[in-house]
């Protein structure tokens, strides 16, 4: 009879899913589920009137299910609908609700485990009476799985279309014997090298011989829209040792297919964790427009404000820096040590108000805030806000660095730029988007010594690595000679985590 037991509890929690069925026999409650059935009728001016049905305990999310009616016929169609789901009970519950209701109908006898000395017989226990049994546990709530709006429909959820690649697979190592600097070999076209790698040419890293060339630059940011595949350049070999550098927003702005690219790797500021190919690709960041260092000698409680961001509002329903119009966002704003002031004039986000007015709310607040501040009188901030823009990179990132704050990211899938390189867990600070109104109580919860170490972090790899356009160059290519893996010890540079070099031969005492 135990193993009768046992079955039915194995049943039972199996087929929990399908309580519908199961719930006779395993004396289980069925999971009751919201309806959400349209019904439409005619008013009595001859229009169709569309309204749901639902169940009392789901009334909660009703603003979330709407229907309208068809066009041509009187009857409904559900338009927005949310995911809803019933909570599994925890199994110790739904064990302890099968055996007192076996208990209750006298078909089966709770048995002792536990042999009798000397006998090895089980002996019957005592059944539990109805006062001696516990209440039954509350019914679990349903649970809704909510999203903000601005997460759905992210690039991330695509499919990665790029090829499966790795520096064993898709490199050829030869190329790189024999030399004691990377040799790059740069196309002009579809671009001239462009941005912090404006001047490789005239750097040691270039040669205009390719059969001298380690690897073979490719800058896709051409200023047309139709730019040629790089397949048909003169050295392409199916992308061997070619690397695709972009600062565009989104790779298809200036991209090929990702799928026809072959073996070649890519180097690009919009680099998601979701599509990054690690130990081949490369992670660069947006240079930054201003370098602040007025404030670099101050300590970080030592400033004016404790958190800040001045700049542009995204108005629309798609989009990484759509969030800046969110209400999680802009409520970080104080007023006082904490100034959030954002801008919602930019051509694009006047196209999308005459298109859609409610997305301009709150423009005429955001203005006034936007005007009564400084972009240098905000740099002096202890941390400095990060948020994505159209791509989860932002030129704020390096300006924030420069001004000697601590950067805080707000970005999702974002994979940080050199991140073979920097240590940044011990500098900066990062949110998801859905965790925005989290930042404030989090950043002032952080003991002051910690913040006083990751500004220093943040200052040492900005002087090591970010400090103006050459910097950059040379930090792209150290990230590039890091793939090697010390295959070529020429080209190996070992740094310390914070970018301090090793100490040289002469300066170890030998042991």
């Amino acid at each position: 009879m135990l193993s009768l037991t046992c079955a039915i509890i194995a049943f039972c929690i199996v087929g929990w899913h399908n309580a519908e069925v199961l719930g006779t026999l395993c004396a289980l409650p069925t999971p009751e589920r919201p309806r959400f059935e349209p019904q439409a009728a005619q008013t009595s001016d001859g229009k169709c009137n569309c309204t749901l049905e639902y169940d009392a305990s789901s009334g909660a999310i009703r603003p979330n299910v709407s229907c309208s009616c068809t066009e041509d016929a009187c009857s409904p169609i559900v338009t927005e609908k949310i995911v809803v789901r019933q909570e599994m009970p925890p199994i110790a519950d739904m064990v302890r609700e099968i055996v007192k209701e076996v208990a209750k109908s006298g078909n089966l006898s709770s048995v002792d485990e536990s042999a009798d000395s000397g006998s090895g017989k089980k002996t019957p226990r005592k059944s539990e009476s109805a006062e001696d049994r516990p209440d039954p546990p509350p019914e679990k709530p349903i649970v809704i799985e909510h999203k903000p709006w601005f997460v759905e429909n992210r690039t991330w959820h695509y499919p990665m279309r790029l090829p499966r690649c790795s520096m064993d697979a898709c490199f050829n190592f030869s190329r790189c014997d024999g030399v004691d600097e990377l040799k790059i070999f740069v196309y002009d076209l579809p671009s001239p090298p462009v941005r912090y790698f404006s001047k490789i040419n005239d750097t040691k890293f270039f040669t205009g011989d390719p059969d001298r060339a380690c690897l073979f630059f490719v800058f896709l940011d051409a200023p047309g829209p139709w730019n040629p595949h790089p397949k048909e350049l003169a050295h392409w070999n199916g992308g061997l040792n070619h690397v695709l550098v972009s600062f565009a927003d989104m790779w298809k702005q200036k991209g090929p297919p990702q799928e026809t690219i072959g073996m070649a790797s890519i180097m690009v500021s919009d680099m998601h964790e979701t599509t990054y190919r690690a130990g081949f690709d490369i992670s660069i960041p947006l240079p930054a427009n201003y370098h602040l260092h007025e404030f670099l000698e101050l300590r970080p409680f030592e400033r004016k404000y404790f958190l800040t961001f001045r700049g542009l509002r995204y108005l629309g329903h798609s989009g990484e820096g759509v969030f800046r119009s969110h209400d999680s966002f802009r409520n970080l704003h104080n007023g006082d040590d904490v100034i959030v002031a954002t801008s919602c004039k930019h051509f694009i986000n006047d196209l999308n108000r005459e298109k859609e007015p409610a997305l301009g709310a709150h423009c005429d607040d955001d203005e006034k805030i936007h005007a009564n501040t400084t972009f240098n009188d905000l740099m002096n901030s202890t941390f400095g806000l990060v948020p994505a823009g159209i791509q989860p990179a932002s030129y704020r990132f390096i300006e924030v660095l420069s001004a000697g704050s601590v950067p805080v990211l707000i970005a999702d899938n974002y994979v940080k730029p050199f991140d073979t390189l920097i240590h940044w867990h011990k500098c900066l600070i990062q949110f998801p988007t859905t965790e925005m109104h989290r930042i404030v109580g989090s950043l002032r919860a952080i003991p002051r010594e910690h913040v006083a170490i990751r500004q220093q972090n943040c200052l040492t790899i900005y002087q090591e690595f970010l400090k103006d356009d050459s910097t950059l160059m040379k930090s792209s290519i150290r990230a590039l000679k890091a793939r090697f893996m010390g295959v070529f010890p020429a080209l190996a540079e070992l740094t310390m985590p914070w970018g301090v070099s090793q100490a040289s031969p002469t300066e170890v005492t030998p042991k």
